[in-house]
């Protein structure tokens, strides 16, 4: 795999903003790793106590066992989800042995476990990362934006971050402080407005956190500023290390190419492609419509 890490461009003062917003970022998912490490303990609590006779009947019934394990990963699963009882007939529609019970005995069984869940429920932490990330079909402006801040693990934090500090450090130097944090609001509001529009009578929109929308909406404002500049990158193949520099507007259509093959091809790698095309295209329009009369100057910029 490969990551651009640097735009080659003489930065004449230091990008702090870039680099507070890549530290809160670090911040909230460090409470997100806590919290979801708090909620797994709590789970393993709860179900080293549950061992009533019917609640291991349920077990056996939907994971095969009867033992904690199995007991934690159902009480995360459902964790997880929106809507208690849909979650739960979900999970039994899928799992549950039908030779284990039928009839009214499964509806006993069902809501044994429902009721289990909700004890479990009760005691166990608030999901941090659930009060930040955007529903699809909420349309809150203020979860579009911390959405945008939280992330779903440390490999998808750093990947993240990686790209935003190689694009986002020149586009705060060309634009500005307060028009750059203007345009980081409408990259995080806009990105997840699309996603939206796009999940309208779609039963399968699930919620969605992380910075990629913005990061590649500042990737199409930097094409547009300077395509011709180069960005350093690192290729690292397990035992195979090396550095080099591309154009931009060469890694920009690599990166959108992808994007829409796999958006068109139906990919199932839980990443939001809507996001990540909708904030390239809002990226370009933005300079071309907002920032044309800085472009002509961006050019000085350009290391040799």
């Amino acid at each position: 795999m490969f990551f651009p890490y640097r735009a080659r461009i003489k930065l004449f003062r230091f990008p702090w903003l870039t680099v507070l917003v890549c530290v809160l970022c670090v911040w909230i998912f460090w409470a997100q790793y806590n919290n979801q490490r708090a909620i797994l303990r709590a789970a393993d609590d709860f179900c080293e106590r549950e061992n009533s006779p019917t609640f291991v009947r349920v077990l056996q019934w939907i994971g095969g066992r009867a033992d904690a394990s199995t007991c934690a990963q159902i009480m995360i699963h459902l964790y997880q989800g929106g809507d208690d009882r849909a979650d739960v007939a979900a999970l039994v529609k899928r799992h549950a042995n039908p030779k284990l019970a039928t009839g009214a005995l499964a509806t006993y069984y069902e809501e044994a476990l429902l009721g289990a869940y909700r004890a479990f429920r009760s005691s166990a932490p608030s999901n941090l990362t659930a009060s930040l990330w955007y529903t699809p079909g909420s349309w809150n402006p203020l979860r579009m934006v911390t959405a945008a801040f939280a992330h779903g693990s440390w490999s998808h934090l750093i990947g993240n971050l990686l790209f935003f500090f190689a694009f986002s450090a020149t586009i705060e130097i060309l634009i500005g402080p307060v028009l750059y944090l203007a345009v980081l609001a409408v990259f995080a509001i806009g990105t997840h407005s699309v996603y939206s529009l796009a999940m309208i009578g779609n039963a399968q929109g699930l919620p969605t956190v992380g910075l990629s929308g913005v990061v590649m909406g500042m990737i199409g404002l930097f094409v547009y500023f300077i395509p011709e500049a180069r960005i350093s990158c690192f290729l690292w193949l397990i035992v195979f290390y090396r550095r080099f520099a591309v154009p931009a507007w060469l890694l920009a259509t690599w990166f959108i190419g992808w994007d829409i093959y796999s958006q068109l091809s139906g990919s199932k790698a839980g990443v939001n492609f809507i996001a990540h095309l909708s904030g390239a295209a809002l990226g370009f329009l933005l300079g071309f419509t907002l920032f044309r009369s800085k472009r002509h100057w961006a050019h000085e910029l350009v290391e040799e």
